[in-house]
């Protein structure tokens, strides 16, 4: 599953849309990519800049002005390779896309994983528990050579609310950057009731979050603990402030220095009650308490001290309707109004426009295909002039949050996201630059994301699978 047909199935079923923004953005997260050098032409550079020059008009607020930035649509296109491999090992080559974007395809026998600046093969056990074998390779002057790493392997053995969460961990460290994985014992038909999992903590090669999991469904559960990698030792950085009674927690959303955490617990099929925690204060407060809203209010931190609220009314039959969003600072309680009332986006409707939540910021889709990105700290636009939204287009939020991924996935088989145009928007230098892309129909696309805040990927194989692909782009 790709995040495209995450964000799809699920407005299906109608979820928690705060949850969908975590899961989202948590496997953002987890996807470590290659970072690949900037490459951009001074005289073409110079002309988009030029042509993506800022404009002031007046905004509903007196003191806010909307901002402009022109849409560049490259005239170059970009041939996707589509050969089958002819080593075992991955092959590595490379393009220019109009002198703006610079292109890496990594061709592979079978899935390689990819973490920072390094690709890997694991073998598993047969329970799929214990590590057997691993290589991995570095990207060097455009080839994948090989390099042998210190793995470290720690044992697991927590035990929490009556389970005995064990395993094995593996990680090493490299150019300051943490590898760290695990086995995967799931299966269709069986879980095990050891259910644990990794989560990385940016900036941070010492210490990870080991989520420990249990139940299913209605009754599942997560509470997390800080695992030090260096002595094994486990430590409950929610103790004393009483998040450990809550009923049904489900998800955890950490500030960045993890001085707060806002947590989501299930309250039947279709409720949810949101509480934040302060781990220095040890204070357990509910969302609606701390905020003075009432409504169906979800947040997300803007900083340690500021959060993004959103509210949501629904129609007769539970669909999204409209979405409210305010910036609340928590030390001085101060709300400030930033979207009001936008209609809700919704993929399935027949000219679908409102309003795409990615976090901080929010794409505005006018009934007539215009386009804005609003910061929901302040409420400040800025309107895209030359690009005109239509059915099959989408946007993805960089790990940043300064930048969109744009693509337009063509009409085809649902098993291939097609994408046809691919481009990103940078709020920072104010462009929208965009490709065509021609030869996708012969690969099946089954993933796209971010790689880093400058390269995005798409994953890829050949219609009889033999042959493995990972796109990536630096724009």
């Amino acid at each position: 599953m790709n995040i495209n047909d995450y964000r799809r199935g699920m407005d299906k079923i109608l979820p928690d849309p705060k949850l969908k923004e975590r899961i989202m953005k948590q496997t953002n997260e987890k996807k470590k990519y290659i970072p690949v050098r900037r490459v951009v032409n001074g005289l073409l550079a110079a002309a988009l800049a030029a042509a993506c020059l800022f404009t002031a008009a007046l905004a509903a607020s007196p003191d806010l002005r909307t901002a402009m930035l022109s849409f560049f649509h490259m005239e170059e296109r970009e041939q996707v390779p589509s050969s089958s491999v002819t080593a075992k090992d991955p092959d590595i080559s490379q393009t220019e896309i109009g002198a703006l974007v610079k292109a890496q395809y990594v061709k592979m026998d079978r899935y390689y994983g990819h973490s920072g600046s390094l690709f890997y093969d694991l073998t598993w056990s047969g329970d799929n528990r214990t590590l057997l074998d691993s290589k991995f390779w570095e990207v060097k002057e455009n080839e994948l050579v090989p390099i042998e790493v210190e793995l470290n392997t720690n044992t697991v053995a927590i035990s929490y609310d009556g389970i005995r969460y064990q395993g094995e961990l593996y990680w090493f460290v490299r150019d300051s950057q943490l590898f760290v994985t695990k086995g995967n014992p799931l299966g269709i038909e069986m879980m095990p009731e050891d259910e644990w999992y990794i989560q990385p903590i940016s900036g941070r090669t010492d210490v990870v979050i080991l989520n420990l999991a249990q139940g299913r469904q209605m009754e599942y559960t997560e509470y997390p603990v800080l695992y030090h990698l260096d002595t094994g030792e486990m430590e409950d950085i929610l103790s004393e402030t009483g998040a450990s009674e809550l009923e049904h927690a489900y998800s955890y959303l950490w500030s960045e220095d993890m001085r707060r955490v806002l947590i989501s617990c299930g309250e039947g099929p279709n409720g949810q009650q949101e509480w934040l925690c302060d781990l220095e204060a040890k204070t357990l407060t509910s969302l609606d308490e701390v905020t003075g809203l009432d409504g169906e209010v979800t947040a997300n931190f803007m900083d340690s001290e500021t959060l993004i609220l959103t509210e949501y009314t629904k129609d007769a039959e539970g669909l999204y309707q409209s979405v409210t969003c305010y910036s609340f600072h928590l030390i001085s309680k101060q709300l400030v109004k930033t979207l009001n009332n936008a209609p809700y986006y919704r993929w399935f409707d027949e000219e679908p426009y409102g309003a795409m939540l990615f976090g901080s910021r929010c794409v505005l889709i006018g009934l007539d295909g215009q386009v804005q990105v609003i910061d929901l700290s302040s409420g400040e636009r800025t309107a895209v002039e030359g690009f005109s939204f239509q059915h099959g287009d989408d946007f993805m939020i960089s790990p940043s949050q300064d930048k969109l991924l744009y693509y337009h996935a063509a009409p085809q088989d649902i098993a291939s996201l097609g994408v046809a145009q691919l481009g990103v928007i940078d709020l920072k230098l104010g462009t929208f630059i965009a490709f065509d892309r021609e030869g996708f129909e012969h690969l099946q696309e089954e993933g796209i994301g971010w790689e880093d805040d400058n390269t995005v990927s798409i994953n890829a194989h050949t219609p009889d699978y033999e042959t493995q692909y990972l796109l990536m782009y630096q724009f």
